[in-house]
């Protein structure tokens, strides 16, 4: 069953059964129900419960088998890996694995609800336009459709339900920030669900080299742009702390100008904002009462990832000096900046696909020590290797 996945809970309370159930919501995955362990003829744990959970927007894709090679699934049991609990809780590896357990868990007629719940809520999340491509890169918060727009396209983010303060943070950014600015897209219709922006169509290149991006600066001009922007937003109060030139900045083929999308955090302030102080630039503190992302490193400063190798300038440079000062800078001494970033970075990527490796390891469902139940082949292979 597409999109299914199962968490055991070893010797379970109500803080850590929320704690499972908002790190799965905050990838995606609704919890349908709970059941006891002892339903299972090869429990993870002598005692516990298992929470059952869909994903209802993963219905069109293929499922894979072997463990974890699903990215959705991968990101869900990554994120419930670094719950402090870890030793009590494991996640099925693969959807048929998931599905698996659920039948021992639930019975003929708990699949049947199951299967009706998760029907509900893929209609829930339907398109009643003509939908020509699937633009979503992730599939957390909303979809992200390009659909037939009067004699043209538009680009339809429709939210899930737990989602629907996203939808009210981008709608009431993009309202504003569109009067003032032609950076971010203009709105052209929403309901209680779902916004529809214009399409842009996109001109930026992103060179490739096995697969990894070339982290490329941006032409000053647009950079400039960038900046400009930045310091309006902080101006106006707003902090657009998903806002990065790495990730969200597209260039309009129709007219050559830079432009942004995606504003699902961001954030209203108390005030004007210094930019040089501002979430998006400097990363948001831990007790800062605003919506984050999870585990996307906004609690340090993303400057010198996500900004400095596109924009080519140390951050005080970026917002403040002249174009002729920037141009020096960028051709003198961003090449040798580059080269370390890109050293440093093949190093932090190597470290991090072992650290990912391993807390999947942890979490991975698996008998209990000393149960002599098959396992899923291959999986004491995988977790040896």
């Amino acid at each position: 069953m597409r999109g299914l996945c199962v968490v055991a809970l070893g010797d379970p309370d109500a803080a850590l059964a929320g704690e499972v159930t908002a790190a799965l919501a905050a990838r995606g995955f609704e919890v349908f129900g709970t059941c006891s362990l002892d339903r299972l003829p090869d429990p993870p744990f002598p005692t516990g419960q298992a929470l059952v959970a869909f994903n209802p927007l993963l219905e069109s894709e293929t499922t894979p088998a072997a463990a974890f090679a699903s990215p959705e699934l991968a990101r869900a049991a990554h994120l419930v890996s670094t719950l402090p609990a870890t030793p009590r809780l494991r996640i099925t590896r693969s959807e048929a694995e998931a599905e698996r357990i659920a039948r021992s868990l639930l019975g003929p007629e708990g699949m049947a609800e199951l299967d009706a719940a998760l029907a509900a809520a893929r209609a829930g999340m339907a398109t009643d336009r003509t939908v020509l491509a699937d633009l979503s890169r992730f599939k957390y918060r909303a979809k992200v459709e390009r659909v037939a727009h009067g004699g043209g396209t538009a680009i339809l983010k429709t939210f899930r339900p737990a989602a629907r303060d996203a939808l009210a943070r981008e709608a009431h950014f993009v309202e504003h920030m569109a009067r003032l600015s032609a950076v971010p897209p203009r709105l052209l219709a929403r309901d209680d669900r779902s916004l529809l922006f214009e399409d842009i169509p996109d001109a930026l290149r992103r060179p490739r080299i096995l697969g990894l991006r070339l982290p490329l600066p941006l032409p000053l001009a647009h950079v400039r742009t960038l900046a400009e922007f930045v310091r309006l937003c902080c101006a106006e109060g707003f902090d657009a702390i998903d806002l990065t030139p790495r990730d969200n900045v597209l260039i309009d083929a129709r007219t050559g100008r830079l432009r942004a999308i995606d504003f699902e955090f961001a954030a209203r302030r108390e005030g004007p904002v210094p930019p040089e102080r501002s979430y998006v630039l400097s990363g948001v503190p831990r007790d800062a009462p605003v919506a984050l992302p999870l585990l996307n490193a906004m609690d340090e400063d993303p400057y010198p990832s996500k900004w400095r190798p596109y924009t080519g300038l140390p951050k005080a440079s970026f917002l403040g000096d002249p174009p002729w000062l920037q141009r020096l800078k960028r051709a003198t001494l961003h090449p040798f900046w580059l080269i370390g970033f890109a050293a440093g970075a093949a190093l932090r990527r190597r470290r991090h696909g072992r650290d990912r490796a391993a807390s999947l390891a942890r979490v991975a469902w698996r008998p209990a020590a000393g149960s002599d139940a098959p396992r899923e082949a291959g999986a004491e292979r995988r977790e040896q290797s």
